[in-house]
């Protein structure tokens, strides 16, 4: 029982952190719904355990331990799923601002220059 006032707290903590990152324009607002949404049915699984078991009766899992074990794994795949697309998507912003300072630099014609550096320091590297 003793454990069960402790992650409630824990629970509220966190909460009130997703609330302070979302007021500092750290997370969206669906971001924001998501988080809460999903630290509530945290809190709820916390405060009635049973909650699980009749879940895991209606869909047919054993325990309700197993149903949440399922369920962390579905959402931390689909999470690491959200990562990557956002990673990929970086990385091609990077591309492009890369290529588009490679270009302006390369109009402005860097006489002396090579890859940005002058000509002394290129053999200074080298040395």
């Amino acid at each position: 029982m003793l454990i069960q006032y402790f992650l409630s707290f824990l629970i509220l903590l966190i909460i009130y952190r997703v609330v302070i990152k979302w007021k500092q324009g750290i997370l969206t607002s669906r971001d924001l719904i998501f988080w809460i949404g999903f630290w509530f049915v945290v809190g709820i699984i916390i405060l009635l355990p049973d909650t699980t078991s009749f879940m895991a009766e209606l869909v047919g899992v054993g325990r309700g331990a197993d149903l949440v074990v399922y369920l962390s794994i579905v959402l931390i795949f689909y999470i690491i799923f959200q990562m990557t697309i956002k990673i990929e998507k970086l990385e091609r912003n990077i591309t492009k601002v890369v290529r588009t300072v490679a270009m302006k630099d390369e109009v402005k014609g860097d006489q002396g220059r090579v890859g940005g550096a002058s000509k002394n320091e290129t053999k200074n590297l080298q040395q």
